[in-house]
């Protein structure tokens, strides 16, 4: 019992010792602050931000996918239509149908001579393209004679079409004999078995089949042509759609059956159902048409793998956040150990000078903040009565500056109300306006009074887009009234982007630049327009007019103040321009973008690219 209450004495006094030395040394106070502050920002990142990056890592993964399958999908319908293009024009040659014709015999018999005859003129055929990796010609029979650019002398080597595929062949005859029947358009087939070479197993094939002409028609068709085309180049197309996301993305091609025709994760997909694959987990499956091939072009997103991925550099975040805390409480230890050794130097000098010795100097022995303090304390006691003085007078300072700002603060409680006794002696006016019938005096008093009351406003900088567009059609309006049809405008603003922030009267300066210098000279027939869209994370706003240009020595100055707006003062012009574009940077930072297209005698137009600041 005794042994146990010893063990827990010590532990007692090991505690109490901690918290004593935790309690007289700074540097546990700082590695307790930096502790919390460290882990606090962690667990943000691990609880709210990983959530927040998985979302966004979804969406611009969909959305980018979304946009390259669009261009993949044209790509592989122009892919199909090469081959077909390469087969229609060997199916139409009148030498090769009466080649075919006259070679065969009644019986289906090829003479030696013939088949000889043949052969040369298919490897003539196939070199149109490297692309054809094979040629075969079939009847309601089957296949009568075939050529491969892989053809193998080796025993055990197999033709592409061989007695596994003969009902493939005959039910394919059977629809372009149909076809070729009724003048049916387009006049081929599409087979997709087999779907690689039965020599060479990393070899894909897509065969297409075409009626033989026959003395220039395809009535009453005897024989087919069948073109084997090598599937790699479609492959390629395919796999841009997971070029270096080959992890969580992966891409298909579904036949009309629904079975896989191609596949980025290799021939173990091939032949496999599509439903049955989507089937496999959690993925978010986009999918579009191939032309009227009947076709699907697939990119598959699995959503396990993308979340594997982000826990995974989460879970390295962890880890280096530990070190990285063992680091700093190292670091922490040593600098601040170092930094406050001439603190017991000063507590050691001032607790003499409590018990009296005020005659004793502390010793200076560094120049840093805290040797530095000591020399102020040596210099405290003769300092006093300069202080008290230097209190005085800066005591009078502080009464004099609090009367300034008074002042201030009074001057401008007087300019606003002045402005709200303008924006009210307007709307007096317009209720007179109003009240003797003169309604288009009414409208031009209030868009004055809400152009007055949005400019005057002192408080509020920054606004959203509907704001600041509701502003300048207001604006638009007026000027319009007062140059007396000089000019009309459009404004078309995505509502999508009303809540876009932007700074206050920003647009201005350059729809007044339309006013004033892209009309001048004329009487009518100008036109502003004013668009607002979406532009990839950016929100695109243009301010056009069809004026008189700028000439190209103008237009590259104002080019070089819109990219450095301090030099307009070197120039001499652009001074709107300037102010209002370094408040733009100033707001939206680097990945603002601001530029000009002009071209003298057809119109201005200012474009800017704008992010979320």
């Amino acid at each position: 019992m005794g042994a146990k209450e010893d063990k827990q004495s010590r532990i007692a006094r090991y505690i109490r010792a901690i918290w004593n030395y935790r309690s007289s040394h700074m540097w546990c106070s700082f590695a307790t602050a930096i502790l919390l502050s460290v882990f606090l920002l962690f667990f943000i990142t691990m609880w709210y931000m990983k959530d927040r990056y998985y979302s966004y890592l979804v969406e611009t993964t969909y959305s980018t996918e979304r946009a390259l399958l669009e261009s993949v999908d044209k790509n592989i319908e122009n892919q199909i239509e090469t081959y077909v293009n390469y087969g229609s024009g060997i199916s139409i040659d009148l030498d090769i149908g009466r080649m075919i014709s006259d070679g065969i015999g009644e019986d289906g018999g090829i003479s030696a001579s013939e088949r000889k005859s043949m052969k040369d003129t298919m490897k003539r055929a196939v070199k149109v393209s490297n692309l054809i990796t094979g040629i075969a010609f079939a009847s309601e029979d089957g296949v009568i004679i075939q050529y491969d650019r892989l053809e193998m002398n080796v025993s055990g080597a197999r033709d592409v079409w061989d007695e596994e595929s003969e009902d493939v062949i005959r039910e394919t005859y059977s629809k372009v004999r149909e076809m070729a029947a009724g003048h049916t358009i387009p006049r081929y087939e599409i087979i997709t078995q087999p779907l690689v070479h039965p020599n060479d197993g990393s070899k894909g094939l897509i065969h297409i089949a075409f009626p033989l002409k026959r003395n220039y028609r395809y009535d009453n068709m005897r024989y087919m042509l069948v073109l084997t085309f090598d599937s790699q180049p479609m492959s390629v197309l395919l796999r841009q759609l997971n070029q270096n996301q080959e992890e969580y993305i992966q891409a298909y091609i579904e036949d009309e059956q629904g079975k896989i025709l191609l596949h980025t994760g290799g021939r173990e997909y091939l032949g496999k159902r599509s439903d049955i694959y989507q089937d496999e987990g959690q993925i978010i499956d986009l999918a579009v048409g191939i032309g009227a091939y009947g076709w699907m072009l697939h990119a598959v997103i699995d959503e396990n793998i993308l979340e594997e991925k982000v826990n995974e550099m989460y879970d390295r975040m962890v880890l280096i956040f530990i070190a990285a805390i063992v680091l700093i409480m190292f670091l922490l230890f040593m600098v601040t150990n170092r930094i406050l050794k001439p603190v017991k130097i000063i507590s050691g000098s001032i607790a003499r000078v409590k018990d009296g010795d005020t005659r004793e100097q502390l010793s200076i022995e560094g120049t840093n903040e805290i040797w530095q303090l000591a020399q102020e304390y040596n210099e405290m006691v003769q300092a006093i009565r300069k202080a008290s003085l230097e209190v005085e007078e800066e005591h009078s300072r502080v009464i004099e500056s609090m009367k300034m700002k008074q002042l201030a603060e009074r001057e401008a409680l007087e300019s606003q109300i002045n402005a709200h006794f303008i924006c009210n002696t307007l709307n007096v006016i317009n209720y007179e306006a109003i009240d003797s019938g003169n309604y288009k005096v009414s409208i031009l008093l209030k868009k004055l009074s809400n152009i007055l009351r949005y400019t005057f406003d002192q408080k509020h900088q920054n606004v959203y887009m509907f704001q600041e567009i509701s502003w300048i059609e207001q604006y638009l309006f007026l000027q319009k009234e007062r140059m007396e049809g000089l000019f009309d405008y459009q404004i078309e603003f995505d509502s999508d982007y009303d809540n876009w922030p932007c700074r206050k009267l920003m647009l201005q300066p350059f729809v007044e630049n339309s006013i004033l210098h892209g009309f001048e000279g004329r009487s009518s027939g100008g036109m502003i327009r004013i668009v607002g869209e979406g532009y990839k994370e950016l929100l695109r706003i243009s301010v056009e007019d069809n004026g008189c240009g700028m000439a190209e020595e103008r237009s590259s100055v104002i080019q070089e103040i819109l990219e450095n707006p301090p030099i307009s003062k070197s120039k001499g012009m652009g001074i709107g321009i300037s102010n209002v574009v370094t408040r733009m940077k100033m707001y939206y930072g680097k990945d603002l973008r601001v530029s000009l297209e002009t071209r003298e005698g057809e119109g201005t137009r200012f474009v800017f690219l704008l992010p979320m600041p």
